[in-house]
């Protein structure tokens, strides 16, 4: 005991010492890392001629003395920003950052974010599908009038679907470039892809220089995800496009007259903030008319996401933009670009799929997916030895997920080896198989992915199944000493029931920004999708895999994401006098949620219906959108005063309104009432509320004079009111204001749906088809940092109109329909435009198959 106070004595005379020592040495200022910086461009004093000047004489006073004789000032600036944004992003020092936000002029500093492409497997890029554009949709000179800027990337030039064969000349609004570089040249653009640039400074400076030995630091798609997505938003159209012989047919981009112009954003490490905000500010100069965006960095709020605040610059300037939700469902609240003027896009399946089978050695035949062709066969009349290398068929385990190095070639040499879905790449489960000495395999679905199948071009012959099966398959093998299986392959199956089905993957709702706003705002096509490939990568996109394709089959919102940048693209060739929120409204409200067997879309990841939080308003569909009869529009005075509702200070405010001097008229009462394609009316727990009104506004942009009046569903939780209950219109383009109450009745613990309608007088039982989701979500899905006390929300998704001039028989929504009964209706749906007319030769624009 007599030690321990020279113990004590001892540690404090050394932490003494190492304090002084510490305030001798010399400080370092923190690491340098890439900043945002949004400017009060209007502040610039008068000493100074440019923006540029006075953005390095800001940086030059905030710098330490230390940094100002290693470097030049500029230098530090890698981008400006002049049209969507106001700005400069510079590499600085956390504390030269916090400096610089306290100089005049600077409204916010946001630090660089690191976007993700929206697959299915990473880094391994899964997704996408072309499918086909009907009379409706045919070409005509507006259509080659219309620019959509694809954020990806880049582009591989040379494929078929970049033809630019009977295009007219290049529009005269369009001021872009095409940039060259390493094995890109100007003759790489065309009358098809108008604009290639590259966006790279954010991420060097972030992660050092690009390698140009093994990356292209030009236009130029190594990767093949950009030359997948332009090619689906716009592509020409191509006979016989097929990967390895399946999915046969013609491909064509959703808006195939329309342009495309590159931004390659996205590189071997990622996509940086920096450089995405850049390729948005340029393609606003440019003159762009659609803007695709299938990539996401989490959700921040609306005045902290740069993404946000860039595509509401656009938005202002009269430019679509979709965003792809996501791929992190099922879990709920797990969507991504969900500002109100983004359409967030969910992913669906079609009616086509790549069936494959396992026959196990008692008899028991699995079914199952794949994309497999190779040398490598195994016989349909041979069994071959099974292995399972996880202990317990209910969970995966380290050793059962086939990471790298983890299988042992004196157990698995010879054998088809069943591997649990998570963690690396399906595809490089493969690969680490047949490096083992297996020649075969099982990929099996777990608890996280259901049953939703999504086919891969494997280097081994293998077969994806469900959960139930592979559980069931699992247990086999590890019971039987002797277990043995075959594989088999079965090409294209068209006709698939029930489709289409809201993919497991697709992110989920609610909007935890803003209860009021419903989000996803749609689903649309994006498991099992055919489109062009980059030459330089092989269809599974790992080094080991030499085979080289023109098409590529891919899953993900980032599919998704394109099929609406499209049909967006269409619609503004049709009515380019709609805003970007009118295109949204006319997809939100023709979009459909039933399937091919006429029931409710189902989700892939229970098997249970879907909801508007899984496929926002619905499945899109483009026949429909281009006569919605009703939209609400938005404008973007109105989308700023949505903001004046969130609870932000001026200076967040300010982030949105210097761009056109805007300021707070509190015309909105309440976020539900933005003039939203659906209503969210939110509920205090605790308080004595009872009655929620929302307003809303529709312009009549179908006949001149017409007549709509209201359908409301009933709910158990809530009664409804809608007033007035007729809407009668004298000229086109009036608009006419309804008021919806909501009044509680009772307290609901689980969902409630339904639906309000506005009816014309050519409504002959149309069915409810995409018309009106009614939600009422529980207290306990409440995001936790939302403010004040618990609450209820009762969410309603409109439509506009519902009229159409096709006599149907339609069984009733509650109403099972016999088989033949829902085959007839869905043949006859389809026949009225339900789901795009088909084409001879042509893929089909809502199943994708060849005909």
């Amino acid at each position: 005991m007599s030690g321990t106070p020279l113990q004590w004595l001892l540690l404090f005379l050394s932490t003494l010492l190492t304090i002084n020592l510490a305030l001798c040495l010399p400080q370092n200022p923190s690491p340098r890392k890439t900043y945002i910086v949004q400017m009060e461009k209007s502040l610039m004093p008068e000493t100074f001629t440019e923006h540029f000047q006075w953005y390095s004489s800001m940086i030059k006073s905030v710098v330490t003395e230390p940094e100002k004789q290693d470097a030049e000032d500029d230098e530090k600036i890698i981008y400006t920003y002049q049209t969507a944004f106001h700005g400069l992003a510079a590499q600085l020092s956390e504390e030269e950052a916090e400096r610089l936000e306290k100089l005049d002029g600077v409204m916010a500093i946001f630090p660089e974010t690191k976007y993700e492409l929206h697959t299915t497997r990473s880094p391994v890029f899964l997704g996408l599908e072309p499918q086909k554009s009907t009379n409706i949709w045919s070409d005509s000179t507006a259509d080659h009038d219309v620019i959509v800027g694809v954020l990806d990337t880049g582009i591989w030039p040379e494929s078929q679907s970049f033809n630019d064969s009977g295009m007219t000349p290049v529009p005269a609004h369009w001021k872009g470039a095409c940039e060259t570089g390493r094995a890109f040249t100007k003759s790489n653009c065309n009358k098809k892809v108008v604009g290639a640039r590259v966006f790279y400074r954010g991420y060097e400076a972030s992660t050092g220089k690009i390698n140009e030995k093994d990356e292209y630091k030009s236009p130029r798609d190594q990767d093949g995800h950009g030359t997948h997505t332009a090619a689906t938003v716009a592509g020409s159209p191509v006979r016989g496009a097929n990967l390895l012989g399946y999915a046969y047919g013609t491909a064509r981009g959703m808006a195939p007259g329309a342009r495309i112009a590159a931004y390659k954003v996205c590189w071997t490490g990622g996509c940086f903030s920096s450089d995405i905000l850049s390729a948005v500010d340029r393609a606003v100069a440019d003159g762009v008319n659609v803007l695709s965006i299938s990539l996401g960095g989490g959700v921040s709020p609306y005045y902290r996401d740069s993404l946000s605040i860039a595509s509401f610059g656009a938005m202002e300037r009269g430019i679509f933009v979709s965003g792809s939700a996501g791929n992190g469902g099922p879990d709920p609240i797990s969507l991504t670009n969900v500002s109100p003027w983004i359409t967030t896009v969910g992913a669906s399946t079609m009616d086509r799929e790549f069936p494959s089978s396992v026959k196990l050695g008692t008899g028991k035949i699995v079914s199952g997916v794949s994309l497999y062709k190779g040398r490598r066969n195994l016989s349909k009349e041979k069994q071959y030895p099974l292995v399972y290398t996880g202990s317990n068929s209910s969970s995966p385990d380290p050793s059962s997920l086939c990471l790298e190095g983890t299988l042992d070639h004196r157990k698995v040499a010879g054998k088809i080896v069943i591997c649990d879905r998570g963690i690396n790449p399906r595809v490089q489960k493969g690969q680490v198989v047949k490096d083992a000495g297996g020649i075969g395999m099982i990929l099996s679905n777990t608890a996280a992915n259901g049953e939703e199948l999504v086919a891969d071009a494997h280097l081994l012959p293998a077969v994806a199944v469900g959960e139930r099966a592979g559980k069931m398959i699992k247990q086999y093998a590890l019971t039987n000493p002797k277990a043995t299986a075959t594989l088999a392959f079965m090409g294209t199956k068209l006709g698939i029931r029930p489709s289409p089905v809201v993919a497991a993957f697709s992110s989920r709702g609610p909007n935890f920004l803003t209860l009021e706003i419903l989000k996803p705002d749609m689903v649309a096509p994006g498991v099992n999708i055919l489109a062009a490939w980059t030459g330089e990568v092989g269809p599974s996109s790992l080094q080991t895999d030499h085979r080289r394709v023109k098409f590529n089959i891919l899953s993900g919102t980032s599919m998704s994401c394109p099929h609406v940048s499209g049909v967006a693209a269409l619609l503004k060739a049709r009515h380019p006098e709609w805003s970007p929120a009118a295109i949204k409204s006319a997809l939100m409200t023709t979009a459909y949620v039933h399937d091919n067997m006429y029931k409710s879309l189902e989700d892939a990841a229970t098997g249970a219906p879907s909801n508007p939080y899984d496929h926002g308003a619905g499945h899109i569909q483009p026949a429909k959108a281009l006569d919605p009869g009703l939209v609400y529009d938005i404008g973007a005075q109105e989308y700023f005063e949505f903001l004046c509702t969130q609870g932000l200070t001026s200076g967040q405010l300010d982030v949105f309104a210097k761009i056109s001097n805007r300021e707070c008229r509190n015309t909105l009462a309440n976020p539900g009432d933005l003039n939203y394609p659906a209503l969210s009316a939110v509920f205090p727990e605790t308080s004595n509320v009872t009655a929620v009104t929302l307003h809303r506004t529709v312009t009549n942009v179908g006949p001149p004079v017409s007549t709509y009046h209201v359908i409301v569903s009933q709910f158990k939780g809530v009664f409804i009111r809608v007033e007035p209950a007729v809407l009668k219109f004298n000229s086109k383009d009036q608009k006419l204001s309804f008021k919806v109450t909501f009044t509680t009745k009772s307290r609901q613990t689980t969902p409630e749906f339904g639906s309000l309608i506005w009816k014309d007088a050519l409504y002959r039982g149309w069915p409810r088809v995409g018309f009106g989701r009614v939600v009422e979500m529980p207290t306990r899905h409440r995001p936790n940092h939302l403010s004040g006390s618990d609450r209820n929300v009762v969410g309603l998704e409109l439509s506009g109109s519902v009229g159409n001039d096709c006599d149907e028989n339609v069984v009733e929504d509650e109403v099972e329909a016999p088989p033949q009964q829902a085959e007839e209706w869905w043949e006859s749906w389809r026949r009225c435009g339900g789901g795009g007319l088909r084409g001879e030769g042509e893929l089909d624009w809502d199943s994708g198959r060849s005909k």
